[in-house]
């Protein structure tokens, strides 16, 4: 039967191969409908419909696949009995042809030749010489689109079970795993059929890339859904959510209003405007919660947008990363301490991947405080300590009341750069005596304080920046950036002011204040101030003094006056309570005075 490039052993693989590919997509379909009916309960909104219209489309595509499969594996048997036909007539044309042959030969001796009759070719017909041809194999199939969003629903809101969800999405993987693997032996069938059965004709062979696109429909299902459970989880159970945020957590990609949002060098005041555009509240803290850790771990730190939305989403990363197994020591214990900083009425501004992270903790609401400082720390400072920095600045806010300041106000903690470490023997890092870092943090705290400007728009507060130590060098920078404006800058215990800047006036700050304890030795704590005159007089380049008459800033007392104590360390608390920002201190009052636009009142001054 030579002659036909047709395998009928190959032929019977891909029908079974098909066959069995159809009877596994109609099993599955009772083990679908019972996760898609489970998952539909207490699924409501724009989400749900999604859902319902997502899981209609796949019974559908299931049901056309299912059919296309069988379709195939009859059209195979079709093409394989023709196949066995084209042999059969091209055998028997072989065979009458050779029996013509003989009877050519015999013809001399036919008694019946004179009358023109062959012997045998009355009783003989000749077998048919068109060749049969094979029904050409139609394999078609393409999975429908499904839409995964809440198009012009995105204004509404949407409630799920995440539970059952979950469900959903754990049964659909297992049986779409199981069909992978049939699609995978399907197509290698096919491979094989249309080697070794090279006499069938093709006229279309999409349903093999169809079930493919199927199954990754399917997967991409799964993978929404178990976003959107994610979604409902981080926002915490029983809250409904907007849609135009589950477009975010739920979509595989960042949509285009929050990937503009978030796009490298977004200037603050264009991210407040677009923010603005977005349809978000401060009453959606559950809805921003639901987005993913990865789009929250750049809000919280992307100025020019509330601060409700940044508190909101360094919250929730800060508990997503203390989840993590195996965080690196200095990680976990900075993420901790920056937890064990945010008490009552405090924002979590400012929350960095860096390891430790950088941060910052706003003590008051900074979108509708009236007067805002900024605490900026000096060398060893980092949020590995983050809770003593904010306990220090809780004095200075609970003062600035005390002497008179709006009762809307807010002071930052801001460990918004890498301060240099505090020198020691066994870690001889000199940086306090340059200028790097200072350099570094300079930016930083200008781009929070450009952030605020774009964030509260016309609503502008009084801004005041203090700084401690190393911080008056950084922040001293950051007060020569271009855009940066504020009310007050107040020095204390500086490590010296760089030597760009000239003088007071050379400060984008309308009033400029300096605060510094008597110098004493170092090694001789509790009489004055150790380190200071160190970083200032042995930095290099050589940096300068604040209080000094020459650079013109207002200065105020910190050695004590009446019932107010002095400063006896170059640190901000000590256990004595000596420190520049302790209670009690001649150096709190003053500082609370220049930090809320009263620096007239301060003691122990020249002007």
């Amino acid at each position: 039967m030579a002659g036909i490039d047709f395998d009928d052993g190959v032929a019977r693989m891909l029908v079974t191969a098909a066959a069995d590919a159809d009877d596994r997509l109609r099993a599955s379909a009772s083990g679908r409908r019972w996760a898609t009916e489970g998952a539909a309960t207490d699924f409501s909104g724009a989400y749900a419909q999604r859902f319902t219209a997502s899981a209609e489309a796949e019974s559908a595509d299931r049901v056309r696949l299912a059919r296309a499969l069988d379709s195939l594996a009859e059209q195979v048997q079709t093409v394989t009995a023709e196949a066995h036909r084209e042999r059969t007539r091209r055998k028997d044309l072989a065979d009458w042809r050779h029996r013509d042959d003989e009877r050519r030969r015999a013809a001399e001796s036919n008694t019946l030749a004179p009358f023109g009759i062959a012997a045998e070719s009355m009783f003989d017909p000749k077998p048919s010489e068109t060749p049969i041809r094979p029904t050409p194999i139609v394999a078609s199939f393409s999975a429908s689109d499904r839409p995964r969003n809440a198009g012009a629903s995105s204004r509404g809101r949407s409630s799920a079970d995440p539970d059952r969800l979950r469900a959903f999405a754990a049964v659909a993987r297992a049986w779409d795993g199981d069909l992978v693997e049939t699609s995978g032996r399907l197509r290698v069938a096919w491979s094989a059929f249309t080697t070794h059965c090279a006499w069938a004709t093709v006229d279309s062979a999409t349903l093999f890339r169809g079930f493919e696109q199927y199954l990754q429909e399917n997967a991409a299902d799964a993978d929404w859904v178990e976003r959107i459970a994610e979604a409902f989880e981080r926002a915490g159970s029983g809250h409904p959510l907007s849609n135009a945020v589950l477009d975010v957590a739920a979509a595989a990609t960042i949509p285009a209003p929050f990937r503009k949002l978030l796009a490298g060098g977004v200037s603050p005041a264009a991210a407040a405007r677009i923010w603005s555009g977005l349809g978000l509240t401060r009453d959606s803290g559950h809805d921003l919660a639901a987005l993913p850790v990865s789009v929250l771990s750049m809000l919280g730190n992307l100025e020019g947008i509330p601060f409700w939305v940044r508190d909101t989403a360094n919250r929730t990363v800060l508990a997503a990363r203390l989840r993590r197994r195996n965080l690196d020591p200095v990680e976990k214990a900075a993420l901790r301490n920056i937890r064990s900083s945010l008490r009552k009425d405090r924002f979590l501004i400012a929350l960095t991947a860096d390891v430790p992270p950088l941060a910052a903790v706003s003590i008051g609401d900074l979108d509708t405080a009236e007067n805002v400082t900024w605490a900026v720390p000096g060398m060893g400072s980092s949020s590995v300590t983050m809770t003593g920095w904010t306990e220090v600045l809780q004095n200075l806010h609970d003062k600035q009341g005390g002497v008179g300041g709006p009762a809307q106000r807010a002071v930052i903690a801001w460990i918004g750069y890498d301060a240099p470490p505090v020198p020691s023997l066994s870690e001889p890092n000199l940086g306090v005596l340059r200028e790097t870092a200072a350099a570094s943090g300079a930016g930083k705290l200008a781009a929070s304080i450009r952030g605020l400007t774009a964030a509260r728009g016309g609503a502008m507060p009084r801004l005041h920046v203090l700084a401690h130590s190393y911080g008056t060098t950084t922040a001293s920078l950051g007060l020569t950036k271009r855009g940066v404006h504020v009310d007050t800058f107040t020095s204390i215990a500086s490590a010296g002011i760089p030597q760009s800047i000239a003088d007071a006036s050379s400060l984008s700050a309308e009033h400029v204040y300096a605060g510094q304890a008597k110098n004493t030795l170092v090694g001789v704590p509790g009489q004055g101030d150790q380190y200071a005159y160190v970083g200032r007089d042995f930095s290099f380049p050589y940096r300068k003094n604040p209080v000094s008459e020459s650079f013109g800033a207002e200065t105020f007392g910190t050695d004590g006056t009446g019932d107010l104590k002095p400063v006896k360390d170059h640190g901000v608390h000590t256990d004595s309570g000596n420190g520049y920002l302790d209670p009690g201190t001649e150096s709190l009052r003053n500082v609370a005075l220049t930090t809320t636009g009263q620096g007239a009142q301060v003691t122990g001054g020249r002007r």
